[in-house]
């Protein structure tokens, strides 16, 4: 059987290299840091080495390449990009049936840890951007043994770069998975903002033992803080402060109008005792005459110096069209 050069092929690493590696992932290629994913393979007549294997992938993925089978031919189509980049080997062209092999057996978890780590060190956003959780499941990856997949994600606001993305497994939910990742991110000076399926006092804790704070939106899923908030903004005497909005695009009115509460305060910490203010925000959505409206609550560590109710309101809005919350001093 063939081997790969003796200079390709490198011994495999220990705890401490893979460690340094991922402390240096700022310095490294991509192609550099997956050398700290663990190889599952036999050393033994390996043709290419683990890292050169998952570079190929990547470059085909991002080519629309979407089986295995196209990844190997996007790598015999490109064997003089390969050559140039990787530098001149026996072989440059691994097939489909190796990655079909090889892909199920990778340690998933350690290959997203080093991953994460890596786009973490290498981030454009600065260093205050919100980080909002982000769960989805992928459409058209159902099959009739197996449910689409379900990813949950931590991306930043403004330039929405995706510092770590997670399968859910079947057996739990989005919820103790960002629990688990959350304390791994670069939280410290941030603002963490959620969906209401994350509106957790512990998730808010968490973040804020790691030096971040919090706008959690309130619905359903926590129905005695719903209520309490509903009754308390329903009261026409209710002490506020109030911000507005108005964006008009393309024959579509975008009205939302943020009342800020710290009255609440009191009465909800002992379920909530980081709780600074609370919020209800009012989305009405005006296109070809016809209107909709939407309430929603909001409750955040953030104070009033921090998130005056203009720039909670701008923060608030859905991913994708905010402008920075950052975290103020």
């Amino acid at each position: 059987m063939y081997c790969i050069a003796k200079q390709v092929v490198l011994p495999p690493l220990t705890e401490e290299e893979r460690k340094a590696l991922v402390e240096k992932a700022a310095l490294l290629s991509v192609y550099a840091i997956l050398d700290a994913v663990p190889d599952p393979r036999k050393r033994q007549g390996l043709r290419y080495e683990l890292a050169f294997l998952l570079t190929c992938l990547l470059a085909a993925l991002l080519c629309n390449c979407n089986s295995t089978e196209a990844v190997g031919q996007w790598c015999r189509e490109h064997v003089e990009v390969l050559r140039q980049v990787f530098g001149a080997r026996l072989f440059l062209t691994p097939t489909g049936s190796l990655y079909r092999k090889l892909l199920p057996r990778l340690d998933v978890q350690a290959l997203e840890e080093v991953l994460g780590r890596w786009i973490q060190a290498t981030l454009h956003a600065v260093a205050d951007e919100p980080i909002a959780l982000d769960g989805k499941t992928v459409r058209g990856a159902r099959t009739d043994e197996q449910a689409a997949p379900h990813l949950l994600s931590f991306c930043t606001h403004e330039s929405q770069e995706t510092l770590f993305q997670v399968r859910v497994s079947e057996k739990t939910n989005e919820i103790p998975v960002a629990k688990a990742v959350l304390p791994t991110l670069p939280v410290a000076g941030r603002v963490v903002t959620c969906d209401a399926l994350h509106t957790h006092a512990d998730l808010m804790q968490i973040t804020h033992d790691h030096q971040g704070k919090s706008v959690f939106t309130v619905k359903g899923n926590q129905p005695t803080l719903y209520d309490n908030l509903a009754t308390y903004f329903a009261d026409p005497q209710a002490v506020c402060q109030q911000a507005e909005t108005w964006d008009r695009r393309r024959g579509r009115v975008e009205h939302r109008v943020m009342r800020v509460s710290t009255e609440m305060n009191g009465y909800l910490a002992p379920e909530w005792p980081l709780v600074a203010q609370v919020a209800q925000v009012r989305h009405t959505v005006t296109c070809k005459g016809q209107t909709s409206t939407e309430v929603v609550y909001l409750i955040t560590d953030l104070s009033p110096t921090q998130a005056a109710p203009l720039r909670l309101l701008s923060g608030s809005r859905p991913l994708g069209h905010r402008e920075s919350l950052p975290l103020c001093p």
